[in-house]
């Protein structure tokens, strides 16, 4: 394997330099390196390892890049990070969280005996939504280009899951809430090369799905329409947790040319504070036995611009970088069964 001087990229792989039939795919730590050289053997995927500047370099084929990616990726995974590094604050994220979903088990069950004919102080709710993009509140595509790169971001259709804590207060109409979600937000990243050399322009489209878990603090008041139905509207603001960075890649050949290209997404702090609004009609069944049913639909939206994605393409010795800030504001529709 030719020597060469590595520059600053955002994955460890990377076309070598002097053969781009070949892909380089290199590790600072003695046990990745030595844990993917052992994958490699058993996978039966033609290498070259190399050592220079105190990191590991495996030369692979570009016939076998997709399995090499792949097992690059288990390294990763096996040694990553933890979501929450440290260990304390990790246990007792899990600790207070359990302690709230026992304390709502056992206040919907204390409750369920004298509920008849009133609305109980404690209620657990499972909701499911589905994040929509809706250019009204500004969950909108953008596009950004550089260097005769566009890049396109298009939100999809997400999901998401949770667990709400509802506490109404004896007498008023306020109640608050809380709870424990995880939301998977969907996007298209379009990306069109316009070449400077040969004015040649080629296009692709990445997918990516990013991971987020929230927890909701919510102050909610309410109106009664009838006997069983009520109307609810709520504010507040919720803690984001972002899972690690996603990426993606991916190449064409035209001719003897070929064009590498990835995106990556969720480039942000850890953490975020937005702001959160909800509305909704909840219907309460005449037997308190049975589940209650909410829709409704909720909108947030973050403080500042500070979360982004970045796409690289490159063709033979030209590169382009571009960065491109996501919008602030989400939009999502939720379904809920009040338990009993």
């Amino acid at each position: 394997m030719h020597t060469f001087a590595s520059s600053m990229r955002w994955t460890n792989y990377f076309i070598h330099p002097g053969d781009n039939r070949y892909y380089v795919f290199s590790f600072q730590e003695t046990e990745h390196a030595e844990e993917y050289e052992q994958m490699l053997r058993t996978a039966n995927v033609p290498y070259e390892r190399h050592e220079e500047d105190n990191q590991w370099l495996f030369g692979v084929p570009r016939t076998h890049f997709r399995e090499a990616l792949r097992l690059n990726h288990l390294v990763h995974a096996h040694h990553r990070t933890k979501f929450i590094p440290v260990a304390g604050f990790r246990y007792a994220l899990l600790i207070v969280t359990g302690g709230v979903l026992l304390l709502a088990l056992v206040g919907a069950l204390s409750n369920s005996s004298s509920a008849q004919g009133r609305t109980p102080n404690w209620e657990l709710g499972v909701s499911t939504v589905g994040v929509v993009p809706l250019e009204a509140v500004g969950y909108e595509s953008t596009e950004a280009n550089d260097e005769g790169l566009t890049l396109e971001w298009q939100p999809q259709v997400g999901s998401g899951f949770g667990l709400r804590l509802h506490r109404n207060f004896k007498g008023s109409s306020w109640s608050m809430e809380t709870g424990l979600e995880t939301l998977r937000m969907r996007s298209n990243w379009g990306l069109t090369f316009a070449s400077e050399v040969s004015g040649d322009k080629t296009a692709d489209t990445l997918s990516l799905r990013a991971g987020r878990y929230r927890i909701p603090l919510l102050a909610q008041t309410k109106v009664s329409i009838n006997q069983r139905w009520e109307l609810l509207a709520g504010g507040g603001v919720c803690v984001d947790f972002l899972l690690s960075d996603v990426f993606t890649t991916g190449y064409q050949q035209i001719g003897l040319i070929y064009h590498e290209y990835e995106v990556e997404e969720n480039r942000q702090h850890r953490w975020t504070v937005p702001l959160r609004a909800e509305i909704g009609a909840l219907y309460r069944p005449a037997n308190a036995t049975k589940a209650g049913l909410y829709v409704g639909c909720i909108w947030w939206r973050e403080w500042s611009t500070n979360r982004w994605g970045e796409a690289q393409w490159e063709r033979d010795l030209e590169k382009a970088n571009v960065r491109l800030f996501m919008p602030q504001a989400g939009f999502a529709l939720e379904f809920r069964i009040i338990l009993p």
